[in-house]
């Protein structure tokens, strides 16, 4: 997959290590940023906060313009816990204010497509 530049993906890799998130990919697929992260959660499953910890850097980002993006959520060993993904529409819908926080939540969290139990909190 064609990386993303630099600049962005020093800005996740710094911003999401304090939220046990451990970027090892992002690139660029058909227009969908697509990203890959370790997490240490021991029993599988992808965390809530961590899509909008991800999200939130994302939109932080100087330059950011709302698109597709897509995770796969693997353990330090490479096995994929789950996947997620947040349409470029819901961002726009949100900046708009078309949705508020609480539905693009929503949204966000039934995107999410976990092995493992799924955490309620992390």
């Amino acid at each position: 997959m064609p990386r993303v530049d630099e600049a962005l993906y020093e800005h996740l890799e710094e911003h999401l290590m304090s939220q046990n998130v451990y970027l090892t990919d992002a690139g660029c697929v058909d227009g969908t940023l697509e990203l890959v992260y370790e997490t240490v959660l021991p029993t599988g499953g992808v965390p809530p906060r961590q899509v909008g910890s991800v999200i939130v850097t994302l939109r932080e980002y100087d330059g950011w313009e709302p698109r597709d993006v897509g995770a796969t959520v693997t353990n330090p060993d490479g096995v994929v816990h789950g996947t997620w993904e947040v349409r470029g529409s819901w961002l726009c819908a949100l900046e708009a204010g078309d949705i508020d926080e609480h539905e693009f939540s929503r949204r966000a969290i039934d995107a999410v497509r976990a092995w493992g139990p799924r955490p309620d909190a992390d």
